[in-house]
């Protein structure tokens, strides 16, 4: 993370991240949009990992949250304040250039999502 952590990349994760959690208040209200939200989620994370210096890497991620992000939108729903909370946690991480914290964080982040995805389609 902090290897190639300049101010420039301090931005992309800024700017992502602000237009993310302006996107969860909405959803939190119940006026966002499933699709925008889900655009500024994959923006965030591809920001945060913008700095890696693998282009295999991004393209590898890109190509991963795309088939992500579809079978989301097609399988389940927002989950609530908790994402947007782990998100928090991941933006003033990589800030810090605290890889330890931001590595727990992504990984209970994802495995959250897992197990949401699995039991909101085990509903249907």
């Amino acid at each position: 993370m902090a290897s190639n952590a300049d101010v420039e990349w301090e931005g992309r994760v800024v700017s992502a991240h602000h237009k993310l959690a302006a996107t969860e208040r909405l959803m939190e209200s119940g006026i966002g949009e499933l699709k925008q939200w889900k655009r500024y989620d994959g923006e965030f994370h591809q920001a945060l990992i913008s700095n890696c210096g693998s282009q295999v890497l991004m393209e590898t991620h890109a190509l991963v949250f795309d088939k992500y992000f579809r079978y989301q939108m097609v399988a389940f729903t927002y989950r609530g304040a908790e994402p947007a909370q782990q998100h928090k946690v991941l933006l003033e991480s990589a800030l810090r250039r605290d890889g330890q914290t931001a590595k727990a964080t992504l990984t209970a982040h994802v495995n959250n999502c897992v197990r949401h995805a699995m039991v909101t389609t085990s509903l249907r």
